[in-house]
């Protein structure tokens, strides 16, 4: 199994989101996990909790309640398995992201396409370096392309790769939870819309992971 942590010490980037849809996408083809680490917000667990009132409830992605196991512990007893396990967690960069970063073999970095967020993003890539991860920045909720790629030219200082695709600011991420759906399950242009660059953003996470 591979584990993959989504971190960042600002609040408001889009870590449980991009945790819920890209566990639902990992999970049309392999078994995804998720465990939630965001307390006391837990969006995750929220989410997937309003998921078991679908008919039928889909069967991944998982969720994983470890209780008081300590993550690497957790971690280690479901590696053996096949499939894919992400790490929700908390905005912040204290000893619990630090875990999370060490307990993961990839992690995935949203940051919004403001100079406030690229700016926190520091602190945040700092703990992966130390640590000695693999990494991908996502501009997350990007209002228009441009500023999309403005964000990505400001964050290319950074020894840490970037996707060159985006996620757009869309009605469709933040209507999915509330009927317990990723955007793939959804109807309508704006749900395709937002599927599509999910999907870009998961395959180039897949190549960088794998590269």
């Amino acid at each position: 199994m591979r584990v993959i942590a989504l971190v960042s010490q600002k609040g408001g980037v889009g870590k449980s989101t991009l945790s819920i849809n890209l566990a639902a996408l990992a999970g049309e083809k392999e078994p995804a996990m998720i465990i939630d680490r965001d307390a006391p917000q837990c969006t995750a667990s929220k989410w997937w909790n309003r998921r078991q009132d679908l008919e039928p409830p889909p069967a991944y992605p998982e969720l994983i309640d470890i209780g008081q196991t300590p993550l690497k512990a957790a971690v280690t007893k479901l590696k053996p398995q096949p499939g894919f396990l992400f790490l929700d967690t908390r905005p912040a960069v204290g000893a619990a992201e630090a875990e999370a970063v060490q307990a993961a073999d990839f992690v995935i970095v949203p940051v919004k396409a403001a100079i406030v967020d690229i700016e926190a993003i520091a602190l945040t890539l700092d703990i992966i370096r130390r640590l000695d991860r693999k990494a991908l920045i996502v501009v997350n909720a990007a209002k228009n392309d441009r500023r999309a790629t403005d964000a990505r030219a400001a964050l290319s200082r950074f020894p840490v790769s970037v996707c060159p695709h985006h996620l757009s600011d869309r009605a469709a991420y933040l209507d999915a939870p509330i009927d317990g759906l990723s955007v793939m399950e959804m109807q309508g242009a704006g749900a395709r819309a937002a599927e599509h660059e999910l999907r870009q953003v998961w395959q180039w996470a897949l190549e960088t992971m794998n590269g």
